[in-house]
């Protein structure tokens, strides 16, 4: 039964997400066009314009997906629309499961967007160049492989992003469980949960730092040199607390919808 409730939700994002897709991938090949052909003024402008418009989409690719999932979260367990979902043969978990399926890989595919619209936009020999030497730079100077500090810095990133969404869905089941101010109480716990998250993180990281120096030195030292293998243990460290916080975080919200759904 969780495929059945997995569709119905993929259905509602794809909906309401292809848009952006869709322009962002337009933006990118305008600007690309306008930007290879002979400059003029009003070319120059219109070039800017589409630059513009395409950032605009890749901002609201990451927007929307946090807040459709949060508005598809809300509307399917609480508004008119729960009413159908709750007397489906499926349990709360699996409900609960489709949506952070769902939240998944709608910001996956939304990275990789933003990602091939950047590419698109901006792809050079010379352009590559640059930015390949400016990550080299990064990642000499701190002893890694440059795949490895680029795909663990867009996994840290992916992860931050995940957990806030969460947060979001926690914060909306607690808040539904108050008689009234619903939305208000829903926005102030998710912001209370993703400051607790942030803090848990950063506190198990200091934890961790007690029991080694290169790593403590991130919170001690005030220059700018970085030990590189304590940056490259932040950034694993980091990913892995995500993921833990994230399944624990999880267990709770379908623990306390488990608990009763109050509908409106």
């Amino acid at each position: 039964m969780l495929g059945k409730v997995l569709k119905y939700d993929l259905k509602y994002m794809i909906k309401n997400m292809r848009v952006f897709y869709i322009l962002s991938i337009f933006f990118a090949i305008t600007t690309r066009i306008l930007f290879e052909v002979e400059q003029s003024v009003i070319i120059n402008i219109i070039g800017q314009i589409s630059v513009g418009c395409m950032i605009a989409m890749l901002a609201n690719i990451l927007i929307n997906t946090m807040t459709r999932s949060w508005v598809r979260f809300s509307s399917s367990l609480y508004k008119d629309e729960s009413y159908l979902t709750h007397t489906l043969p499926v349990t709360k978990n699996d409900i609960y499961n489709s949506k952070l399926i769902q939240t998944f890989l709608f910001l996956f595919i939304g990275f990789v967007v933003i990602l091939i619209s950047l590419f698109i936009t901006y792809y050079s020999k010379e352009n590559w160049q640059v930015i390949t030497n400016i990550v080299k730079n990064i990642t000499i100077g701190l002893n890694m492989n440059t795949i490895f500090f680029v795909t663990m810095f867009l996994i840290v990133v992916f992860l931050e992003i995940f957990n806030a969404i969460q947060c979001g869905f926690y914060g909306i089941i607690l808040g539904n469980r108050k008689n009234n101010k619903k939305i208000g109480y829903s926005v102030l716990f998710g912001f209370i949960l993703y400051l607790v998250s942030q803090t848990i993180v950063l506190s198990l990281i200091f934890v961790y730092g007690l029991f080694d120096s290169s790593v403590m030195g991130l919170f001690q030292t005030e220059t700018v040199s970085i030990d590189a293998n304590a940056f490259k243990i932040l950034l694993v460290l980091t990913s892995l607390l995500y993921v833990i916080i994230i399944y624990c975080m999880s267990m709770l919200c379908k623990r306390t919808l488990n608990k009763g759904v109050n509908v409106e």
